[in-house]
């Protein structure tokens, strides 16, 4: 997982594909109960298949979020990934981005502002 604050508020993160998927969504989630002040990015374009306790973990990461005035945003999600999603009633739950544009739509920040990628994280 590629991991780290693009600024002080937000972290973009770089999962990768199943199954190691559910374990770096653990580790991620354990790491964000000490980040009161971060919103996520999570970059899924590696993600073809996603299980039922990946999804149940983003679920708690958008919660834990939420409950913090924070954001939860996938992009680059492939399309397969998209209909698990979608397929699990969850598609209106999550703020979705094609790219870092979106992301800062999202965010609120002006398109003059850029996430700039991160160092990779072992």
């Amino acid at each position: 997982m590629d991991i780290g604050p693009s600024d002080e508020r937000v972290w973009w993160v770089s999962l990768p594909a199943e199954p190691q998927l559910e374990a770096e969504l653990a580790l991620l989630r354990h790491q964000m109960g000490d980040a009161d002040d971060v919103s996520l990015v999570l970059d899924l374009s590696r993600v073809e298949i996603i299980n039922s306790c990946s999804l149940g973990t983003l679920l708690i990461l958008h919660r834990l979020l939420s409950r913090r005035g924070r954001r939860l945003i996938l992009c680059k999600m492939r399309l397969a990934t998209k209909c698990i999603f979608r397929i699990a009633g969850l598609e209106g739950v999550f703020d979705w981005a094609d790219d870092k544009t979106e992301v800062l739509s999202i965010l609120g920040r002006s398109s003059g502002e850029s996430i700039e990628a991160l160092p990779e994280k072992s």
